[in-house]
């Protein structure tokens, strides 16, 4: 199948005549006759930005900070299914960006490939889009909770699957660590959200309990633990019929 191609000689540009504020009048325009918006907008703007692109109903994919997902004007719309993370992030991997050759030598976070091209990595930032693509419709292949407590990871061993104490649900602190045979609501890290496939889980709720306040569940020693962000989720049972 033929792929198309871009030639930079096809390309145009010019020079804006304001100061670039997506919020103008100039850039708005701009937005409204595009197909597609790619940028990296300031961290700090995030917030503001996404209402933007969706106020101008456009297809985007915009570079942000990974934690953006826990802003409440963000997991609503990762939620309703109107966002997700683009195919870079599949969990806990980094963005490489290819830097100058006499950009500063760091010691960790840097890689040189065989060409001699130069990179580096900004581990918390990731591709957030309204673009449809493959990787967010990969199933998540994954044990049962039985085999997860007997061969899986440490950190689902250390502590099996506690309840929370303020929502009816149970704690998973590894991605991998989901058990495939558990019909329940489950907290998730927000790494799972790379991994996000609407077909195999669906998304309940962010964050807090009943009571409002960030999810806990209990120590063996008799204390209480609120682990950062979680994602509340279930498995989708398309087959299951009911009783």
């Amino acid at each position: 199948m033929h792929q198309p191609q871009l030639n930079k000689e096809d390309m145009r540009w010019d020079y804006l005549e304001g100061d670039g504020d997506f919020r103008s009048e100039e850039v708005t325009k701009l937005r409204d006759e595009a197909d597609i918006v790619v940028t990296n907008p300031p961290f700090s703007l995030f917030r503001e930005f996404l209402p933007w692109l969706f106020e101008g109903g456009v297809e985007f994919a915009i570079i942000g900070n990974m934690n953006a997902v826990t802003y409440k004007e963000v997991y609503p719309l990762i939620k309703e299914n109107r966002l997700w993370l683009g195919a870079t992030r599949n969990g806990g991997g980094a963005m490489w960006f290819r830097i100058p050759d006499n950009a500063p030598v760091k010691k960790s976070g840097q890689r040189i490939d065989p060409d001699g091209t130069r990179w580096q990595t900004i581990g918390s930032s990731a591709w957030f889009t309204n673009i449809e693509h493959g990787r967010r419709h990969e199933p998540l292949v994954l044990m049962t909770m039985e085999d997860n407590l007997v061969y899986g990871l440490k950190a689902v061993k250390d502590i099996g699957y506690p309840k929370y104490d303020n929502y009816d649900a149970i704690e998973v602190p590894k991605v991998l660590g989901i058990p495939s045979d558990y019909d329940g609501v489950m907290g998730v890290p927000i790494t799972f959200l790379g991994k996000y496939n609407p077909e195999q889980f669906e998304i309940v709720k962010f964050r807090h309990g009943d009571d409002g306040k960030d999810l806990s569940y209990p120590l063996a020693d008799g204390g209480t633990k609120t682990p950062y962000f979680r994602v509340l989720i279930r498995h989708r049972r398309p087959d299951a019929k009911e009783a």
